[in-house]
This record gives structure tokens, C-alpha cells and sequence, in this order.
């Protein structure tokens, strides 16, 4: 009895100093790469980001032609400062930090009517550096209407970091619709685009980039149907 006593006990003491042993990893890598780290100024030399827009729902207005858009925004790039050698912290490869402690590019929607303030979701950082953000956005834009067809445009970049400074690109074809809610939405997405351009200003002599997405809705058959089918009593 005595010798299983010990044996639980053994295993419990071992589990519990792995896991302090751990903590004190991490503790000591977050102390190391956040020490004079300054998050409002970006990493040197060229950023490549990658941005891809993933859709939730989308919700059209027809009477004044405006689409509100539900999604998560996806960005990946690389700090060099916030990269690490595993092997100095007992094999710690990943790590998950608030998205305020570190450096962000400042992209938006700039042709947004309306736009909440994304939600600050933890960036998740491998020990190379590279970065992962996924932040949630609603937007409300414009549409073009055409032979009761809207095409709806919307128009990402950075407000203040040049093409130079930021290049973007799109991850994949620009838009994941692995997560839309096809069976609540009442609109679908019939098509779409993305293409990345850059433009020149006349208030500055550096290019900037901009994805422009371009949606076209459709409504959702199956909603209409719910909708106008009689409620049984």
C-alpha cells in the first residue's frame, strides 16, 4: 500500500515540476522577446504580408443598395525580432501573446461606409518569427447595381505604410468560404474577385498597395422559402 502511496506521489511531483519547469520557459520567453521590443514601430526592411478575407455572411440591402459584411480577417508576416531558438526554451515552438503587444499593419477597408473595430484576438508567433492574425471585422460598403445584380467592392490597404515599406499579396485566391453560413445567410456569394494593385498619390512619390475584392451577392433561396412559407399551428 506504502509503496503505491509513493509511486502516485512520485508521478504527481514529476508532473508538477515538468510543468513549473515549462511555465518558466515561457515566463522567460516572453520576458526576452518583449524586453525593449517597441510595438509601434515596425520591423526593418521590406514586409511581405499575406491577407486573405474569410466570409461569414453577408446581408444586402437592395432599397439602398449596401452590403454588410461579416468575416475574419486573416494577415501572416514576419518579425524578426520575435523569433527564438527552441532549443534555449525547453522546446517552446509556438507562442500566444495579445495582438497589443506586438507590431500590426494598419490595414482597413478604406471604401468601408461603416466599420466596427476588430476584436483583439491573440496573435499566434512560431519560433521563426512568422506571425499569424485573426482577427473578426464587419463592414458596410457601397454597391453597384446592375440588371438587379450588385457588385460590391471592397478595398483594402494600409493607411500609412507604403508599397516599399508593405508589399501584399493574397494568400491562396483572396477569399475563404470554408466558414460561410450557407444555411442561415440571407444572401450567398454567386462570385467573386481579388487582385492587388498599386497606386501612386499625388500627395506622396511612393506607390501603395490595395487589394480590391469585388462580391456579388445573391439571395438565398432557401431563406426566401423559410420566410415566406405560413407558419403551422
Amino acid at each position: 500500500m506504502m509503496a503505491k502511496f509513493f509511486s502516485v506521489f512520485a508521478v504527481a511531483f514529476v508532473t508538477s515540476t515538468a510543468l513549473q519547469l515549462e511555465k518558466s520557459a515561457r515566463d522567460h520567453l516572453v520576458h526576452d522577446l518583449l524586453n525593449n521590443y517597441h510595438h509601434s514601430v515596425e520591423p526593418s526592411g521590406r514586409i511581405d504580408l499575406k491577407f486573405r478575407l474569410s466570409l461569414s455572411c453577408l446581408r444586402f440591402d437592395p432599397a439602398i443598395s449596401q452590403l454588410q459584411t461579416s468575416a475574419w480577417e486573416k494577415y501572416s508576416w514576419s518579425d524578426y525580432r520575435l523569433s527564438w531558438n527552441p532549443k534555449d526554451y525547453d522546446g517552446i515552438d509556438k507562442l500566444r501573446l495579445p495582438a497589443s503587444l506586438i507590431w500590426k499593419p494598419d490595414l482597413d477597408c478604406y471604401n468601408a461606409l461603416e466599420a466596427e473595430e476588430r476584436t483583439s484576438e491573440n496573435v499566434l508567433i512560431n519560433s521563426d518569427g512568422e506571425i499569424l492574425w485573426i482577427p473578426r471585422a464587419l463592414y458596410k460598403t457601397h454597391c453597384v447595381v446592375e440588371n438587379e445584380k450588385p457588385a460590391c467592392d471592397l478595398s483594402f490597404g494600409s493607411w500609412t505604410y507604403d508599397h516599399w515599406t508593405v508589399t501584399m499579396e493574397t494568400e491562396g485566391d483572396g477569399v475563404d468560404m470554408t466558414w460561410y453560413m450557407n444555411k442561415t445567410c440571407p444572401w450567398l456569394v454567386e462570385s467573386f474577385t481579388a487582385q492587388t494593385k498599386t497606386t501612386f498619390y499625388p500627395c506622396c512619390k511612393e506607390p501603395y498597395a490595395t487589394l480590391d475584392i469585388i462580391l456579388n451577392p445573391r439571395p438565398n433561396k432557401n431563406e426566401e422559402e423559410k420566410s415566406s412559407s405560413p407558419e403551422k399551428k
